[in-house]
């Protein structure tokens, strides 16, 4: 496998309690957030990308590949590590569902992480955990964090050499309510 090959992940998971129903499947533009995003990984080169959590119908219209939420209520590291059981890919590029205009260069840009690193998160004003590349050598520390409680991704890196990628605040506009498209 290329060194620089890379698989990414969808995080679809989660009770979207403050959207109302999944935002996986919000539309802007007259599209979904699941396709939008997914489209603007493949356009930057990712060939294998999963749908964690969320519905297997989605991920097989949107021609993902579904991996079933391994560790249930256990959040976003959680979702990283079935990710990362899945992948055989050296690097994994994640993506939470809720963050519909990231675009093809941000994408390239935060999957294109340094040798010298263990993880690229993305950031804005601040670290945008979900929107980060892992290195599929962090994962027996990070199976070492989870079994020892740990369930937060910013926690769970300490140990890991982390790189940190400044991306556009409009390509990670976040959506978290109805009155985030105001």
């Amino acid at each position: 496998m290329r060194e620089d090959c890379v698989t990414g992940a969808i995080f679809a998971g989660g009770e979207s309690s403050r959207f109302g129903s999944p935002k996986v499947n919000a539309f802007v533009d007259g599209e979904e957030f699941g396709f939008r995003i997914a489209r603007s990984m493949r356009q930057s080169g990712i060939d294998r990308i999963l749908l964690v959590g969320g519905s297997e119908v989605d991920a097989d219209r949107w021609n993902l590949a579904f991996v079933a939420d391994e560790f249930f209520g256990a959040g976003p590291l959680g979702a990283l590590l079935a990710a990362m059981h899945i992948s055989d890919a050296p690097i994994l590029l994640t993506m939470p569902c809720d963050v519909p205009w990231i675009d093809v260069e941000s994408c390239k840009q935060l999957s294109a992480i340094d040798e010298k690193f263990d993880v690229q998160v993305a950031t804005t004003d601040s670290p945008q955990w979900l929107s980060s590349s892992w290195r599929r050598s962090a994962l027996q520390h990070l199976e070492q964090q989870f079994a020892s409680g740990e369930r937060a991704i910013h926690r769970a890196v300490i140990g890991l050499k982390v790189n940190y990628a400044h991306l556009p605040q409009s390509a990670l506009r976040n959506v978290n309510t109805l009155d985030d498209f105001i």
